[in-house]
């Protein structure tokens, strides 16, 4: 069925970057197994109004209100803040890879520091929040973690984790958790994070279950830059040279 891999496009639906073409011409993710048109190569807009755009996303304004604004079809709009979270999320992966040496975390360390007992039997893991050097990372639960290096457990502050397998499926905000373990005071970043990123996540509503993983990204990265004055030039910069990378 596939007849070829690639690094080059983002998945929309996690966010990583390992996809396969598929004869159909449409891309399949290696990781969630999601298949999605590839995002076109070619844009006729001006640097300028990339970076209106990139305004608005971090603004968080609606995208049919920035077509209407800037007089631009809303599939446009939704491709370049698409752009946008692929970007930040780039820019948290590399974080996580320089702090803790990956992004992604085996499923199956939830269980083994008891974690899964303290939250229930069904309870099922999101991502471990990792603390290291007063920043955070989320680490993504991935069963393909076999060749990978493990953080240290020390740097594991806690987990997102959802209720029961349904939540996780179905990306039910009000049924994922944060499980925090005793550490020192570095271990109010995780909290502070999640309050920030479900009232984040809330204003999507409900748009961000269909791409969870790549939204809860764009939430670590705001959280990450949220008090940097030039926070918003950051996010617009980010657009472009991401949009530079998909089309060239």
């Amino acid at each position: 069925m596939t007849v070829s891999a690639t690094t080059t496009t983002f998945c929309p639906f996690c966010g990583t970057g390992k996809t396969y073409h598929l004869v159909d011409g449409r891309l399949k993710c290696a990781q969630c197994a999601h298949k999605f048109t590839p995002i076109p190569r070619h844009s006729h807009l001006p640097e300028e109004t990339i970076r209106v755009i990139g305004r608005y996303f971090w603004e968080m304004t609606p995208t049919i209100s920035v077509a209407s604004t800037l007089n631009l079809n809303i599939k446009t709009v939704q491709r370049y803040f698409l752009r946008a979270r692929e970007g930040m999320a780039r820019c948290c992966e590399e974080s996580a890879m320089a702090h803790f040496g990956t992004d992604r975390v085996p499923p199956g360390l939830f269980e083994r520091d008891g974690s899964r007992t303290s939250c229930g039997n069904q309870a099922q893991p999101v991502c471990a929040i990792a603390v290291s050097a007063e920043t955070i990372s989320l680490l993504f639960a991935d069963e393909n973690t076999e060749q990978i290096a493990l953080p240290q457990a020390a740097e594991i502050a806690g987990w997102l984790y959802g209720r029961t397998p349904e939540s996780i499926t179905r990306h039910l905000l009000d049924q994922i958790y944060l499980y925090l373990h005793a550490l020192p005071a570095s271990s109010d970043l995780p909290r502070l994070f999640w309050q920030f990123a479900k009232k984040g996540l809330t204003r999507y509503q409900g748009g961000f279950r269909h791409n969870f993983p790549l939204f809860l990204r764009e939430m670590e990265f705001r959280f990450k830059v949220r008090q940097r004055p030039d926070a918003a030039d950051l996010c617009c910069q980010l657009l472009i040279d991401h949009t530079t990378h998909q089309e060239n």
